[in-house]
């Protein structure tokens, strides 16, 4: 297997009780996932974080492909009540000048995936397509 680096981007910033979530669950027990918390009060501070970064997650992954290594990731962000995947970006413009096909797949996927949960689509029909349900 390979290591994948990636960012996962999600549906909001972190909050604290997320984060507190996210620190206490066993499928980012690994560190391979890690987050940006901004301050409670950031007008008390000089230097605020990029407001992008706090809705994004830094991802070291191990997976047979980086579509499975962003998968894995954006399933498992949903056991934090109230996040979601709903982009993924590679940087990595030395060893991969384009993003890789699957990669913008992926990432064409979440974005759907995103815009559906608001939309009354009967699950069947989201499974149908592969997508997530947020049903097992």
């Amino acid at each position: 297997m390979s290591d994948w680096s990636f960012v996962l981007r999600l549906n909001q910033s972190l909050t604290p009780e997320q984060a507190d979530a996210f620190d206490h669950c066993d499928a980012f027990a690994d560190g391979s996932v890690s987050y940006t918390l901004g301050p409670e009060d950031p007008d008390l501070y000089a230097h605020h974080p990029d407001p992008a970064a706090l809705s994004e997650l830094s991802c070291d992954v191990e997976a047979p492909t980086l579509l499975d290594a962003v998968a894995q990731v954006a399933r498992d962000i949903r056991l934090v009540p109230g996040l979601r995947a709903v982009g993924v970006r590679h940087d990595d413009t030395v060893t991969v000048p384009e993003t890789p096909r699957e990669l913008a797949v992926a990432d064409q996927v979440l974005r759907l995936a995103h815009e559906l949960e608001s939309l009354d689509v009967a699950p069947g029909t989201l499974r149908a397509l592969g997508l997530p349900t947020g049903t097992p």
